[in-house]
């Protein structure tokens, strides 16, 4: 029973692929091939990702290491000291602007523009 089931499944499958492909055009056609090599293609590698993601890598080989914590006791920070050069005196002659630029001036204005309308005389 289940085998005639899968039979006619097969048969309706293939029956609808041909349908469906005699009445797509040949554009269609390359696109609806190119997705499923694309598809097919995929499959093993997303299986390989699968399966280097489950598998424990080196794992299961270190049974024979001492029981405890599996890393080095803390040992104090060593003190960071950090000396900033002084700064420069400003000049007594100079404008203090701080660390800005002065604004950018507008352009300057152009020549008075001459309009021609079509259609006017």
């Amino acid at each position: 029973m289940r085998n005639g089931i899968v039979l006619v499944g097969i048969a309706f499958a293939a029956t609808f692929a041909v349908v469906v492909g005699n009445r797509l055009s040949d554009e269609a056609m390359a696109v609806v091939v190119g997705a499923i090599c694309g598809i097919s293609a995929s499959i093993p590698v997303s299986i390989g990702f699968v399966i280097a993601a489950s598998r424990h890598w080196g794992r299961d080989d270190r049974g024979g290491d001492a029981p405890g914590r599996g890393y080095d006791e803390p040992r104090p920070q060593q003190p960071i000291i950090v000396l900033a050069p002084p700064q420069q005196s400003p000049s007594p002659y100079a404008f203090n602007q701080g660390q800005y630029y002065f604004p950018p001036s507008a352009p300057p204005p152009g020549a008075p523009r001459d309009f021609k309308i079509v259609g006017d005389e």
